[in-house]
């Protein structure tokens, strides 16, 4: 393949917009994310009304879980990928329960 034929090759995958393809990757990415942000939000309602009624700073709750008061922050948030080992940390501090599930 000569050069001039592999930039009329590369040209054609090329679109006229360079930001185009910024838009289409964000878009698939928000579908990809929006499914477990929606938890990581409910979770992090939960949480935070737990603990008001329990009157728990952010330092008790990270004390409780071993982790950082920043994380429990980020975690407030509603924004945290939540693995499910952090997830029964946060119901073992908070003494709630998160996940619910059914074994048939």
């Amino acid at each position: 393949m000569t050069l001039d034929e592999a930039i009329d090759r590369l040209s054609r995958y090329q679109t006229k917009d360079s930001a185009e393809w910024r838009v289409e990757e964000e878009r698939a990415h928000y579908a990809k994310v929006r499914g477990w942000l929606k938890y990581s939000r409910k979770i992090a309602i939960k949480a935070a009304m737990a603990m008001k009624r329990q009157n728990l700073s952010r330092q008790d709750v990270a004390e409780r879980m071993g982790c950082s008061p920043q994380y429990i922050s980020r975690l407030l948030k509603g924004e945290e990928n939540l693995s499910l080992e952090t997830i029964c940390k946060l119901e073992d501090a908070l003494n709630i329960p998160i996940l619910q599930y059914e074994f048939a």
